[in-house]
């Protein structure tokens, strides 16, 4: 084994001074790429299986072998590129005559969701919204926008799971003749219907009276537009109202964004048994593959739902 290893890195070595020559790759780079290939020419070793003999199947059981040992999929990708570039230099340098990895498709990185809000944190910043709304009737209708149109973004948001930008965009006249839903465009130009709670459709009508008694909105289109501007307000002014509304509560500003409002009304809906492809509608998602990854069920509640709705659960064997 120990003169396997040693020819291992000889031949590596050799490889590796070709890419930091031609190539320009840093030290590091060289060490990581290094360790990539030692652990695969020790496996093709173990296989009886020559390094300039290995064809595109036994780097597909390589892979095969990495994934049973929980290499997530971005250290998967990085050691693809490794070994194919190791590879494309063989070939280059004429060791061989084609790169068995050309054909083998990069790992899908894992998405990184945000977590989910409480159901209970979503309360409490509800109520305080409306807290802050209701004591700035006391002040100048200019004193009032902020404190409404969080309350009004943070009701809709939660009521609809819609992204921020597609809210944003929405113009006033989608909202004069407001009744329980509106249609809105998603990502590629995909029109869905967005319905909106009996609360959110009441505070969404305090907003419209105070935005159209309002001179600094009288020639702007958008439904949250800009003070004295053409444009609807920016993603930046929600999310700095948002942050400071959860810092008044005691909430980790950096735990509430429109987004991960966004995530929470899905991971709520599924918690409360709602079937993933009306959440797949109520997101916007064209492929219900995406759904899957971007909402999370707490384990206990798939273990209980399978023990209250499991045909035999009353059937004693």
């Amino acid at each position: 084994m120990s003169n396997n290893i040693n020819k291992n890195t000889d031949f590596i070595n050799e490889i590796m001074n070709i890419n930091r020559l031609e190539k320009g790759l840093s030290k590091n780079t060289i060490n990581a790429y290094t360790l990539d290939l030692s652990l695969m020419l020790e496996w093709l070793s173990k296989k009886n299986i020559k390094a300039l003999e290995a064809k595109e199947d036994d780097f597909i059981e390589y892979f095969h072998y990495l994934k049973s040992k929980n290499y997530r999929p971005n250290s998967l990708t990085r050691k693809l590129s490794s070994i194919s570039q190791f590879y494309q230099t063989l070939k280059d340098e004429n060791y061989i005559n084609n790169n068995p990895l050309n054909n083998l498709e990069p790992y899908k990185k894992e998405k990184k969701l945000p977590n989910a809000l409480s159901e209970e944190q979503i309360l409490l910043l509800l109520t305080k919204a409306k807290e802050n709304y209701t004591y700035s009737k006391k002040l100048t209708l200019f004193n009032q926008i902020r404190p409404l149109r969080t309350l009004t973004i943070l009701e809709i948001l939660y009521s609809t799971g819609m992204r921020i930008t597609e809210l944003l965009s929405l113009p006033l006249s989608e909202f004069i003749k407001i009744t329980d839903k509106i249609q809105i465009k998603g990502k590629g130009d995909i029109y869905r219907i967005v319905a909106f709670n009996k609360e959110a459709k009441n505070i969404i009508k305090d907003w419209l009276n105070l935005r159209c008694s309002l001179k600094c909105f009288s020639n702007n289109k958008y439904m949250f537009p800009q003070k004295n501007s053409n444009n609807f307000v920016t993603r930046q002014s929600i999310y700095k109202d948002l942050s400071d509304l959860a810092k008044s509560i005691g909430i980790n500003n950096k735990m509430v964004s429109p987004h991960k409002i966004r995530h929470s009304f899905a991971t709520h809906l599924l918690n409360r048994g709602a079937d993933i492809r009306s959440v797949q509608k109520f997101l916007g998602h064209a492929d219900i593959s995406t759904t899957e990854i971007y909402t999370h069920v707490k384990s206990e509640r798939l273990a209980g739902l399978l023990k209250d709705t499991h045909p035999l659960k009353n059937i004693k064997l």
